[in-house]
């Protein structure tokens, strides 16, 4: 196991997206989700990601709660807050100068369907576990090089305190039995298993 760092955490800055997005592809390129939706060569799986990544980033940076390490961005948290749930126009045209809107046509085509249904799955689950006014954690992925050295709980934090100071939930999806237990340690709970995903739930502390 590594050892543990002291990684100060910082706010992401739009300047860093571009090696911030590099280090979110990186992480998740493993992902088993990420592999039956996405293409098998690497190098298209990996430009598929980083464009995933990237428009996420773009997405998100609104709502200001884009986290990562001082000196270099080794890991990102992406969070949306409770207001991010609220539709408005403004925010679907987010999704379409964000990228977003594009990322269906890196999937491949034979598993359109498929991914059309897991989302729909998800939000439904999303609805039915986390109904009340929550934080969401979009995406959180550490460098590989940096892993096992306590950054990822540390990306956490910041919205975990905040969530604990005005006694709100937190939600997220994960895919594997490893993400599990992490989010297990910071506090977060399984509320339902899917054929591909854990949704997962965190109550407020004190």
């Amino acid at each position: 196991m590594k050892t543990a760092v002291k990684a100060e955490i910082v706010p992401l800055q739009s300047s860093d997206f571009e090696i911030a997005s590099e280090h979110l592809s990186s992480a998740f390129s493993q992902d088993p989700l990420i592999g039956y939706f996405f293409p098998e060569d690497p190098t298209a799986k990996r430009k598929a990601l980083k464009h995933l990544s990237r428009s996420f980033l773009n997405f998100a940076q609104s709502y200001g709660h884009l986290y990562t390490t001082a000196d270099e961005p080794n890991g990102v948290a992406i969070w949306l807050p409770p207001e991010a749930f609220k539709i408005t126009l403004s925010q679907l045209w987010q999704v379409v100068t964000s990228g977003l809107i594009a990322s269906p046509f890196y999937i491949r085509w034979r598993r359109i369907m498929d991914l059309i249904s897991l989302v729909n799955a998800e939000m439904q689950l999303h609805d039915k576990f986390a109904p009340e006014p929550h934080w969401y954690l979009g995406m959180l992925g550490v460098s590989p090089k940096c892993q096992g050295q306590g950054i990822g709980g540390r990306l956490l934090q910041p919205v975990l305190e905040k969530a604990d100071r005005t006694q709100t939930p937190c939600y997220l999806e994960t895919t594997t039995p490893s993400a599990v237990r992490f989010y297990q340690r910071h506090g977060f709970e399984v509320v339902h298993k899917t054929a591909f995903t854990w949704a997962m739930k965190r109550y407020p502390k004190g």
